[in-house]
C-alpha cells in the first residue's frame, strides 16, 4: 500500500519542481533588468546587471524544471540526472559566490553583530506576546458562554461524518476492507483536514482588513494576524481532533512512530494554511468581493480532495489534476498513518510538506511585496 501511494503522488515532486524554477526563473528576469516591481524587496536592487549571480539563479531553476523530463520519459535517466547535478551544483556554487562576495566583513564587528541580535531577539519576543494576546482574544471572543468551547469544532466533522455514513458508508465500504467503522474513521480524517483548512484560510482572509483601524493607531507587524488566525485553529486542532487521531492510530497500529508521525502531515497542513492565509488576506486589501470567490475555491478543494469518496475511484485520466491539490496528499498520508498497520509512508509525508514549503513561500512573498501598499487601503 506504501508502494502504491507514492507511485500515485510520485508526480508532484516534478511538478512543484516545475513551478519554483518557473518562479525563480521570473525572479531572476526581474531583478537583474532592473525593474520597479520588486523593490519592496531587501537586496533585489543590488541584483540589477549581477550577470553571474542570474547565471546561477538561472542554472538552479534549470536543475528543478527539468525534473518533468525525467518524470515524462523524455530523456534517459542517468543523462537526465548527471545534468540536473552539474546544472544545480554549478548554480550553487556561483550564487554562493556573489552571496559571499556581497558580505562586507571589513564593515562588521562584534559589537554590531551583538545589537543586531538582542534587536532581533525584542522583536521575536513582541511578536510571541503579540501572537499570544491575539490568540487568547480570538478563543474567547469565539467561545465566550458556550458550553463546549473549543470542543464545538469537533460537532461539524462529527456530524457530517455520520451522514456521509449513512449514505456512502455501504457503497464505499469494499475500499477499506469490507468495514463500515473504517470508513467512518476515514471521512473523519478527511473532513478535520478540510474543515481546519477552510476555517483557518478564512479566518485569515479578512483578519488583515478587520484589524485596518488598529493598524493606522499603532505599529504592528501586520503578518501577525493572518498567523493568529492558523495558530487560533491549530490550538482548536491540538485539543480537540488530534488526540482523538493519536487514540485511533494506537488502537489501529499500536505503534508509537505512527502515533508520533502524525505531526508530519499537520506541519505540512499548517504549512498550506499559512501561506495561503498570507496569500487570501493581502489580496482582501485590494479586492473585497474576495470572500465569494473564495467560497468557491474552497468548495472546489474540498470537491476535489479524497474527503467521503476513497481515492481508487477517481479515474487515470482526472487523478493527474487532482494530484495538484496539495490537501490530497495529507489526507491520503494521515490515512496511511493512523488507519494502517504499516510504518508511515516518508514519500507520502516527504511530498506533503515539499508542497506546503513551497505554498507558504510563495504566500510570504506575495505578502511582503503587497505590504508597502496596504496602508493606503486600510
Amino acid at each position: 500500500m506504501a508502494r502504491t501511494n507514492h507511485n500515485k503522488y510520485a508526480m508532484i515532486a516534478p511538478l512543484l519542481g516545475l513551478i519554483l524554477g518557473t518562479l525563480i526563473l521570473l525572479y531572476t528576469l526581474v531583478t537583474y533588468t532592473g525593474t520597479k516591481l520588486l523593490k519592496n524587496i531587501p537586496r533585489s536592487s543590488k541584483q540589477e546587471g549581477n550577470l553571474s549571480l542570474a547565471i546561477g539563479n538561472i542554472l538552479v531553476a534549470l536543475a528543478l524544471m527539468l525534473g518533468i523530463l525525467g518524470y515524462l520519459n523524455y530523456i534517459n535517466a542517468t543523462i537526465l540526472h548527471n545534468t540536473r547535478v552539474l546544472f544545480f551544483t554549478s548554480g550553487i556554487f556561483l550564487v554562493g559566490y556573489q552571496i559571499l562576495k556581497s558580505v562586507r566583513l571589513n564593515n562588521f564587528s562584534f559589537a554590531a553583530f551583538r545589537y543586531k541580535t538582542n534587536l532581533s531577539r525584542r522583536q521575536m519576543r513582541r511578536y510571541r506576546e503579540l501572537l499570544y494576546v491575539l490568540v487568547s482574544r480570538n478563543l474567547k471572543t469565539r467561545y465566550r458562554g458556550s458550553f463546549l468551547g473549543v470542543y464545538w469544532s469537533l460537532l461539524n466533522p462529527l456530524i457530517m461524518t455520520v451522514l456521509y455514513t449513512a449514505i456512502f458508508g455501504t457503497t464505499f465500504a469494499s475500499y477499506y476492507g469490507n468495514s463500515i467503522p473504517n470508513y467512518v474513521l476515514a471521512a473523519f480524517t478527511g473532513l478535520v483536514v478540510i474543515n481546519f483548512f477552510s476555517a483557518s484560510t478564512s479566518q485569515a482572509l479578512s483578519s488583515v482588513v478587520t484589524n485596518g483601524a488598529l493598524l493606522n493607531k499603532i505599529s504592528l507587524p501586520v503578518s501577525i494576524f493572518p498567523v493568529s488566525m492558523v495558530a487560533a485553529n491549530i490550538f482548536q486542532f491540538s485539543v480537540g481532533a488530534l488526540p482523538l487521531l493519536a487514540v485511533i492510530t494506537w488502537i489501529y497500529s499500536k505503534n508509537i512512530v505512527n502515533v508520533m508521525a502524525l505531526l508530519f502531515p499537520f506541519l505540512a497542513l499548517v504549512l498550506v494554511c499559512t501561506g495561503i492565509g498570507f496569500l487570501v488576506s493581502a489580496l482582501y486589501v485590494f479586492f473585497r468581493d474576495l470572500p465569494y470567490f473564495y467560497e468557491l475555491v474552497v468548495f472546489v478543494l474540498w470537491i476535489s480532495s479524497p474527503v467521503f469518496y476513497p481515492a481508487a475511484i477517481v479515474p487515470s485520466q482526472v487523478k493527474r489534476f487532482l494530484g495538484l491539490n496539495p490537501l490530497s496528499s495529507i489526507i491520503e498520508s494521515l490515512r496511511q498513518i493512523a488507519l494502517s498497520a504499516a510504518l508511515p509512508d516518508w514519500g507520502l509525508i516527504g511530498n506533503a510538506l515539499l508542497s506546503g514549503i513551497i505554498i507558504l513561500s510563495l504566500g510570504w512573498f506575495c505578502f511582503q511585496m503587497w505590504r508597502s501598499q496596504f496602508m493606503d487601503l486600510l
